[in-house]
Parts: C-alpha cells; structure tokens; sequence
C-alpha cells in the first residue's frame, strides 16, 4: 500500500509542476538535479479495528530543495502550492485518498511539508491471498 501511495503522491507532484521538477522516490546524496522533490515515508503504522479491518497510518516527508540561483523564498510559494495539490491523491485502482495533518518547515534551507494518508483496509484470507497473487 505504501508504494501506492508514493506512487499516487509522485503523480500527482508532475501534474502539478511539470517536468521541470525531479522527483527522487529513493535517497540520493549527490548529483541533485535541481529544483527536485524527494518523497520519503516517514512512518507507518498498522492497527486492528474489527475483525479483519486494519487502518493503515503512513506519514510522508516531501523534501523540496531549490535550485541554486533560486530565491528560498520559492520553498514557500512550493508549500502553498502543496497544501491544495496534496489534499486529493489519486491511486492506480482509481481511488482517492486524503491528505490530512499537512504542515510545512524550512530546515537548512530545505522545506519539508508533511502529510498523512490514512487507509483502511481488510485483510483477505490465506486462500484469496495466494490466489490474488
């Protein structure tokens, strides 16, 4: 579900900036090409609520770093754009997810905006598992 997610997110992103933003799904320290966004699960959580019924927790990083001639205060037109573009996602399977608990913060000149994406979801049986895989 988290690689959904992500996958969702990232979609999302190119829609909304084009393809003049890079968008890294995977942790890279050098040879940035910038402006990009890095998009990092922070923390996921699964609980029982019923039964077979689970509500999936997951909290994502969205990095965004500038490119060097650019002004920092691009960062925080950025986080105004992200707080309207991130509230729907859209998955594969056509479903639409909600972003809530959305905050942003500039740290070393890199700003970090913050979203959860809660799902809930019911777990299948072991003989529908083996079978939908």
């Amino acid at each position: 579900m988290e690689t959904e997610i992500i996958n969702g997110i990232t979609t999302k992103l190119f829609e909304t900036f084009g393809e003049d933003f890079t968008i890294y799904t995977e942790n890279i320290e050098q040879n940035l090409k910038l402006p990009c966004f890095f998009v990092e699960l922070v923390a996921s959580s699964r609980k029982q609520i019923v039964g077979k019924r689970y509500k999936s927790e997951n909290v994502f990083d969205i990095h965004f770093f500038t490119s060097e001639e650019e002004d920092k205060k691009e960062g925080r037109n950025v986080a105004s754009i992200l707080l309207e573009a991130l509230e729907y996602i859209k998955l594969a399977n056509g479903d639409l997810l909600r972003g809530t608990n959305m905050h942003f913060e500039n740290v070393d000149d890199v700003l970090h905006f913050f979203v959860n994406y809660n799902v809930h979801l019911i777990q299948l049986d072991e003989k529908l598992k083996a079978w939908a895989n």
